[in-house]
């Protein structure tokens, strides 16, 4: 029931294939916000099917890549595709030794595969990336992938844009266990991002949202404009939080969250 209570809140449209995986990256990106909220909230993040399906489908809390992911998966999985869990070394800030700290799908389909992933934020993709081509051109963007035989990496190009390379992804075989062990640091060790950091994204399809901290971005892709601005009260943030994102995170830890990131900004060092 959890499943196909998500495939039906998605309104599914396409019968079969990689048009309707497609169709389910993109819905789920537009409908289920990512959100750090709850991993700075401090709340213990089970990864059970139940709850992990009430707090993100029912609730709409929102969550990150190990939650996010994990429902696409099993989704995919349900509709009968060849789809395994892959970790994967997030090098957004070039660090050859970030951990293994991000959860994908890697799907198997007519002879080609596809990295799936609808957790990755504000840069997640649009569609799956066949990583046994060069190249994945997805409106602006276009995903570079080098391939080996246990790793890939994809590495995100745009127009003006210097390139950004996303992660490494091991292709070697995981289980949940493993799964585990990277989400439980990310949402519960003291130095990790997410318990540090506010972030919060959507992505529809001409446009992609952010919350990080203190700021709110909006790119509209299809025009090309671009909006920032600073939030600067709890109602702000909450009218954003309920109305941009559409989540129902209740006030109360939404609160203590905020007071969280405005902690954390007084007391960073300046540069002198």
């Amino acid at each position: 029931m959890n499943i196909k209570n998500y495939l039906d809140s998605l309104s599914l449209e396409q019968g079969s294939g990689l048009a309707l995986v497609t169709e389910l990256q993109q819905k789920h990106l537009d409908r289920y916000a990512f959100s750090s909220i709850n991993a700075m909230y401090g709340e213990r993040l089970l990864l059970d099917e139940d709850a992990l399906f009430n707090r993100l489908i029912t609730q709409k809390q929102g969550g990150y890549c190990f939650e996010q992911n994990k429902i696409a998966y099993l989704a995919l999985q349900q509709l009968g595709f060849t789809v395994r869990p892959v970790l994967a070394r997030v090098m957004l800030n070039g660090q050859q030794d970030n951990p293994r700290s991000h959860r994908m799908t890697l799907l198997e389909l007519e002879g080609e595969e596809y990295l799936v992933d609808v957790g990755f934020g504000v840069k997640s993709p649009r569609a799956p990336i066949n990583i046994n081509q060069a190249l994945s051109i997805q409106g602006r963007q276009t995903y570079q992938v080098q391939k080996s035989s246990d790793y890939v990496k994809v590495t995100l190009l745009e127009e003006g844009e210097a390139p950004l390379t996303l992660y490494h992804v091991d292709l070697g075989e995981i289980i949940e266990s493993d799964c585990e062990i990277g989400h439980f640091f990310s949402h519960q060790h003291p130095d990790a991002g997410f318990v540090n950091n506010l972030i919060v994204s959507r992505v529809s399809h001409c446009h992609r949202y952010l919350i990080r901290n203190q700021s709110y971005f909006e790119w509209h892709e299809c025009d090309g404009n671009v909006v920032e601005q600073p939030i600067e009260s709890f109602a702000q943030l909450e009218k954003l939080v309920r109305e941009q994102f559409s989540l129902t995170v209740p006030s109360e830890v939404l609160k203590q969250v905020y007071d969280k990131v405005l902690t954390r900004a007084a007391n960073k060092p300046t540069n002198t």
